[in-house]
């Protein structure tokens, strides 16, 4: 005798409500091991493999790839049998709810009416709305679930009886619509409210960069014998790093709520990848404390679980700065103007090392250069500031001895 059973989308931390499904592991009727994974769900941290709570049998999926979990409805059936029910206590059938259709953004116009309960909201939003000194709980939801949305942070900073009119939108018979689901969601969010928050201004500065790729290229060849992988960016880490040092307000973010200026100790670098899922920020913590060969081994170690989507919510927060190497992607791009990683004060976008010529002891010579593209929040960074902070870091691309 067997027992159907309803395996629900669990509490997978720091506020998350839901999530989009992105793949099934397991197929209908296939033998489940307890803790075996069984659906990827990516929430706005990260993606996440769900184990099976008890071995079984996959009984029935109600929610379909592309589509969104919410947490405590059904996600899927289990078949188990008489004597795994009995030994884990499973004494009673759940009747599992008819699958969920696809969900839809409620309207700005018909906010559901603040509850008395505590305000439904991902880290992201509570986060923002610490900084602004701003009651969620006083606050209209017009999420699809009744969370709060960066739409009503916005809506309610600018004081206004009746929400502003969104932009026309060109709709064509044949066009392709795709949701904006989880972490490009949360991306989108928050580079939006980046925008908003932070006036932004652009510095920019030329390095040579011979001598880092002889050291590279030194460091590389002894790497190889131990099968590790050694590209440019755990340098370009490294040298932020050290930078930060001896620049510490440049890690660091606004706290509005208490009128100051919060300046990190620890440097959790947070490093942008693109990954079939969307644009990601995952975060290389602790880089104070590392040697650079930790930094190539822990550079390499998280890029390997972004590529496979194995990241943790831990590995995707508290960065204190950002760095995008947009070099990588190939083509010829100079120059860039990153949006910052809200609510840090600065990010760093680097481009392909590119050779050009140079004059050198009245000669013309070919050489190695890197430009350096940085975007600060001018409410705490002035120009000098960031002239020094880049010429800093600049010194350490040209000469890169401090770097070892």
């Amino acid at each position: 005798m067997t027992h159907i059973f309803t395996v629900t989308l669990p509490d997978i931390g720091e506020g998350v409500v839901e999530g989009e499904v992105i793949e099934w592991l397991k197929k209908i009727d296939e033998e489940l091991k307890q803790d075996e994974p069984v659906v990827i769900v990516m929430t706005d941290k990260a993606t996440v493999e769900l184990p099976a709570p008890y071995p079984g049998k996959l009984a029935k999926m109600y929610i379909q790839p592309g589509q969104i979990a919410i947490k405590g409805k059904a996600l899927y059936d289990i078949e188990v049998a008489e004597n795994v029910a009995t030994h884990k206590n499973l004494t009673r059938e759940k009747t599992a709810p008819s699958a969920p259709a696809p969900l839809k953004k409620a309207p700005l116009k018909d906010p559901l009416p603040c509850a008395a309960k505590k305000a439904l909201a991902v880290p992201a939003m509570r986060k923002i709305a610490h900084e602004l000194g701003i009651d969620l709980n006083q606050m209209p939801a017009t999420g699809s679930h009744g969370q709060v949305t960066h739409e009503d942070i916005k809506q309610y900073l600018s004081q206004e009886s009746a929400p502003k009119a969104l932009l026309p939108t060109l709709a064509l018979v044949d066009d392709k619509v795709e949701p904006l689901l989880g972490i490009r969601q949360a991306m989108a969010q928050k580079m939006a409210l980046s925008k908003q928050m932070i006036p932004h201004f652009s510095y920019f500065e030329q390095v040579e960069a011979t001598r880092l790729i002889k050291l590279r290229s030194k460091i590389k060849f002894e790497a190889a014998k131990e099968n590790i992988q050694v590209t440019f960016m755990p340098f370009f880490i490294k040298a932020l790093s050290l930078t930060l040092k001896q620049y510490p307000l440049f890690n660091s973010s606004l706290d509005l709520a208490s009128n100051s200026i919060r300046i990190h100790q620890a440097h959790h670098i947070g490093i942008a990848m693109s990954t079939k899922l969307g644009l990601i920020v995952a975060v290389l913590r602790d880089v104070d404390q590392m040697s650079l060969t930790e930094v190539i081994r822990s550079y390499e170690a998280l890029k390997e679980r972004a590529a496979h989507h194995k990241l943790s919510p831990h590995d995707m927060k508290d960065s204190t700065i950002t760095i995008s190497n947009f070099g990588v992607l190939g083509g010829g791009g100079l120059w860039a103007t990153p949006i910052i990683n809200y609510p840090e004060v600065g990010i760093l976008a680097l481009s392909k090392i590119q050779k050009q010529p140079t004059a050198k002891n009245g000669a013309v010579e070919i050489r190695d250069f890197l430009n350096l593209s940085w975007s600060f929040d001018h409410r705490i960074i002035d120009g000098d500031m960031a002239a020094t902070f880049s010429h800093y870091y600049a010194t350490l691309i040209r000469n890169p001895a401090p770097l070892l």
